[in-house]
């Protein structure tokens, strides 16, 4: 081999190890590249100052989600109002979304001659008035059912009269309750229910019903429950634990029906109070209040504490209904048109 051959050898050996380096290096590059982009990517977020993760960011569409708080409450103690609807202060913003039927259902549903009952709101609502009575009156039989609500506050009712009366048990019993379609529009043929047909009785919302007492004097061995002699303190006090007398007297234009200070109605405590005040029936308030918004609400004060309620028209598809987010409220539907939201202030 010449010296030139030799010199050529080398130069060739050189140029190999260049390009090793050279491309040792750029895998080096590539690596810390990579890495760096997987890290920034994937890696775990930094904590915030509090020391806690990051939280993700919310979406538009998880944004436009309602709360869910529109639960039922559990009956609560005399003097405040039991629940219909939501009943804990919103977390969304100040604002539901409800749904078209969610007008006709709620402890405010006007039914009568011009309005339908719906029957949207679940029959597990209702149970039986015998099973769940107190001990300080009867029920007419074992099926009259009525909401479990309602039932709690008649049991507050009747024992607060009894205390009053300082007795152990009463002579009342309570008749009629919630009637299914079907039951009413027999009654209504048969002539036993003659004003309103199937669909347009009251006794078709679970919160009506009929307070009679034995009388041995009456051909029957008992007779409805009037305003009179010791029973006056039920007009007097039934308002207190949300019951109204359905059809007073003097309201038969407003009604549709005859004056029946028997039957009575849950309506919840600050409506009821209102309009025992204002000598209102059902039809007179629900007109009444479709006047107050929330910024110009109707303010009402009771023995158990003072309510704001405002009413909201509902429109095709979804409602938008402003609630607060510091205060607890309950929202109704009136079966004719909107909602009516109470704030309890205090």
């Amino acid at each position: 081999m010449t010296q030139g051959d030799r010199r050529r050898g080398k130069r060739k050996y050189r140029v190999r190890y260049d390009r090793l380096v050279i491309l040792v290096l750029v895998i080096v590059v590539l690596v810390v590249l990579i890495t760096s982009c997987t890290s920034g990517c994937f890696g775990e977020k930094k904590p915030d100052k509090g020391g806690n993760k990051a939280a993700v960011t919310t979406t538009a569409a998880d944004a436009e989600k309602p709360a869910d708080n529109t639960g039922t409450t559990t009956a609560p103690v005399h003097g405040e109002e039991p629940g219909e609807t939501a009943t804990q202060p919103a977390a969304n913003g100040g604002s539901l979304a409800l749904a078209s039927e969610e007008v006709h259902k709620g402890d405010l549903m006007l039914v009568n001659a011009d309005y339908e009952c719906k029957f949207l709101e679940s029959t597990d609502k209702y149970v039986p008035v015998y099973e769940h009575r107190s001990d300080l009156y009867e029920a007419g039989d074992l099926v009259t059912k009525l909401d479990g609500t309602v039932i709690d506050q008649l049991n507050a009712m009747i024992g607060a009269y009894a205390a009053y009366m300082n007795i152990s048990d009463t002579d009342i019993f309570v008749q009629d309750g919630f009637r299914t379609f079907e039951e009413q529009d027999d009654r209504h043929k048969s002539g036993r229910s003659m004003t309103f047909e199937a669909g347009h009785c009251d006794y078709h919302t679970g919160r009506t019903f009929d307070i009679y007492h034995y009388d041995s004097s009456s051909a029957y061995g008992f007779a409805p429950m009037t305003a009179e002699g010791d029973y006056t303190w039920f007009a007097d006090n039934a308002c207190k634990y949300g019951f109204i007398v359905r059809y007073p007297d003097g309201k038969q234009e407003q009604t549709g029906e005859n004056p029946r200070g028997y039957t009575y109605r849950y309506v919840g405590v600050p409506h009821a109070v209102y309009m025992k005040e204002n000598n209102l029936c059902l039809e007179e308030y629900i007109s009444q209040v479709k006047s107050y918004t929330k910024d110009a609400p109707l303010e009402i004060t009771t023995e158990g504490g003072s309510y704001s309620v405002y009413y909201v028209t509902a429109i095709e598809g979804s409602t938008s209904v402003d609630v607060p987010t510091d205060k607890a409220y309950t929202i109704s539907g009136d079966n004719c048109g909107g909602f009516v939201v109470t704030v309890t202030l205090s």
